[in-house]
């Protein structure tokens, strides 16, 4: 066991997470925009974490950032020490193997910003039956009751219990490469099915600014709107970070009213499964660490915000 004392030398975690959200935007005023904090506690937490590793991890260009030699090394090892993170928090905890967690959700777009604490909990824990249902949010919370459901994503206003954690989602319009909305009288929209308070509020803010529009394609499940806009049925309003992932291309129209954001929280059953539990912690530190990573004051930026609630 090393005996050396904990010093300015050691690597932080919050520092290793806004790296890789700056490796991931490729800008420190878009990691500004995406992590809600402001562009020079991002720059003065990269030149910290420069100090650290005693060598230049950006390079920077008209084009924006690059990674050095070194900045490439780290961000393989801080991936590396975030995952091994995650892991002991679950592991030391000490649940027992096997067993069943469900979580409800609305539509699709309710995956946005959980995806990956939900591949690291079945990474963690092959041998735990994880169940995904989608359903509106009227019958979400009958679900929870029963403990039929241990955890549900859904619209708070929409839920009568209070949720452990609450966080909002920028949207963008987005359609195929070369889909021209000027060339439609009528627009064709790709629609999420079901009761969504956000859609609604998008498509009324459609009918106020006086743009007609009619319904080509509609379905629950997020990877069908995706398919149905990428292969050009129309234009979707989805996450922005599911845009960017895709071969979308965001429109740009100035006689379209701006989309909404839409927030989301994270409900609870009264009692859960050490698994279910796990599963919650998990979501949790995902959403702090992607939202609103740990130090430093956040920034009033308009972009995902983070926040906990009272249970």
């Amino acid at each position: 066991m090393s005996t050396q004392p904990m010093g300015a030398g050691d690597l932080e975690l919050g520092l290793l997470r806004t790296f890789l959200a700056v490796v991931d935007c490729g800008s420190l005023g878009k990691t500004a925009t995406t992590i809600d904090r402001t562009q020079p506690a991002v720059s003065q937490q990269m030149i910290r974490l420069e100090k650290i590793v005693g060598h230049k991890l950006f390079a920077r260009g008209r084009n924006g950032i690059t990674l050095t030699h070194h900045g490439e090394l780290l961000t393989a090892y801080a991936i590396r020490a975030l995952d091994l993170n995650d892991e002991i928090l679950v592991r030391l905890r000490g649940e027992k193997p096997g067993g069943r967690v469900a979580i409800g959700m609305i539509n699709g777009v309710a995956l946005a910003g959980v995806g990956p604490a939900m591949k690291r909990f079945q990474a963690f824990h092959p041998d735990v039956e994880l169940r995904v249902a989608v359903a509106e949010s009227s019958k979400l919370e009958p679900l929870l009751t029963a403990g039929e459901l241990h955890l549900a994503i859904s619209e708070p206003p929409l839920m009568r219990r209070n949720p452990s954690v609450r966080w909002q989602v920028p949207l963008e319009r987005a359609a195929q490469k070369g889909f021209k909305a000027e060339q439609f009288q009528t627009l064709p929209l790709v629609l999420f099915e079901g009761s969504c308070s956000w859609q609604d509020e998008m498509l009324d803010s459609l009918r106020m600014a006086g743009c007609e529009w009619r319904v080509a394609f509609e379905s629950t499940s997020l990877d069908a709107v995706l398919a149905a806009t990428q292969s050009g049925l129309g234009i979707a309003t989805l996450p922005a970070e599911a845009v960017r992932s895709s071969n979308l291309v965001r429109v740009e129209n100035a006689h379209l009213p701006p989309v909404p954001k839409i927030e989301f929280g994270l409900f609870r059953a009264t009692t859960l499964p050490r698994a279910a539990q796990t599963l919650l912690e998990l979501l949790e530190i995902t959403l702090a660490s992607t939202l609103q990573p740990d130090g430093g004051d956040s920034g009033k930026g308009e972009s995902q915000t983070f926040a906990h609630s009272a249970a």
